[in-house]
Formats: C-alpha cells, structure tokens, sequence
C-alpha cells in the first residue's frame, strides 16, 4: 500500500511539473511576442515629437537630476535642438499620479519649441487634460531664462522664482506640476549641457 501511494505521488508531482513548466513556455512565448521594447518606443514618441533622422544620444553620467525628477533620455538632432525625457515621481504638491508622469521637451536656442506628453496614468478629464496638446502649447516659446532652476537641485512649488508662471488646470492643480516639474527638469538638463543657468 505504502509503495503504491508513493507511485502516485510521484504521478501528481510529475504532471505538476509538466503543467508549470508548459506554463511558463507558454507566458515566455507570449511576453516575447507581446513585450514592448521601451528604448524603442521613446525612439518613435521623440520621432513624432521632433521629425529628424539624426539624433545622438547624450551622455548623463555626470548630470543630476533635480529633486523629484529623473532625466530618462537626452539628446541633441542634427539642426542643434535638444531633446529630453523627464519623468516626475509622485511627491507632495507636485505629482498627483502613482505612477508619476514624463513629457518630452524639446528645446533650441534657448526657447522651448514642443512639449508632449510621453506617459501618465491620469484620470480622463480631469488630470489627462494636463497633457492636452492645447495645454501644453502654453509652454511653446518660452525661454529657458524664464523658468528658474534652482542652484541646489530643488523643486519646491514649482513655478516659484520662474519669471514664466504656466496656468494650471482646472481640478488638477498637481497633475499641472507635474508638468512644470518635468519642463524645468528638462530645461535644467538644458542648461547643464549648454553651460548656461545655475544648475550644473
């Protein structure tokens, strides 16, 4: 009896273990034709966001970001414009997202000339209108010596000291800090690599 309720122990235990290994065959095959290349999809928003074919990537080793900000890409095109990726944290009175919000900005001969909306998980008609192309067109123009960046990496509220002040969207006052956040993240790596402003 004893060597017969081992045998089909042994049966359980071996088609569990075909069951999980076909399992994760099958997850490994789905997540290889499913899987999003994340380099590649920056590569195509900053394509939509810029259209030019020559863009090198810049090197960030030696660049900090600022308080509440991570600067995920940068880069300069062909015609001397420069291209950032800025991603904002959730934080108090800045980002309102769990997930934290990144916007591409694109900035050349010290003006801002795009902003665009790269990723968020915002809510529909309330914090998602903060990435609204007529919202961020109030950013186009700008000059980089309008927004302050603060000399010790700080956010703080984040249209404090800036001689630019974006409006803010209504029911969605942290999600439009974010933005802020992201486009003084952005003007900031600006500076760093043109040697211009305070933050270096």
């Amino acid at each position: 009896m004893k060597a017969k309720i081992n045998k089909e122990s042994l049966k359980i235990v071996i088609s569990l273990a075909v069951i999980a290994f076909v399992a994760a065959l099958l997850l490994a095959v789905v997540n290889y034709f499913t899987a999003v290349d994340e380099a590649e999809e920056l590569k195509k928003a900053i394509a939509e966001a810029y259209p030019d074919s020559e863009l090198t990537e810049l090197d960030t080793s030696d660049y900090t970001s600022l308080t509440g900000t991570s600067l995920n890409g940068a880069y300069r095109a062909a015609d001397g414009a420069y291209i950032f990726l800025v991603h904002v944290a959730k934080a108090n009175r800045i980002g309102y997202s769990a997930d934290g919000v990144a916007l591409i900005t694109v900035i050349d001969d010290g003006a801002i000339i795009k902003v665009v909306g790269y990723s968020h998980s915002e809510t529909p008609g309330l914090g998602a209108n903060a990435f609204n192309e007529e919202y961020l067109s109030q950013y186009v123009g700008v000059k980089t010596s309008d927004i302050d960046i603060p000399a010790d990496h700080s956010i703080g509220i984040p249209d404090s000291g800036s001689a630019f002040t974006p409006y803010k969207v209504t029911s969605a006052t942290y999600t439009s800090n974010a933005v802020f956040a992201s486009v003084k993240g952005a003007v900031a790596a600006y500076n760093h690599f043109t040697g211009g402003g305070a933050h270096e």
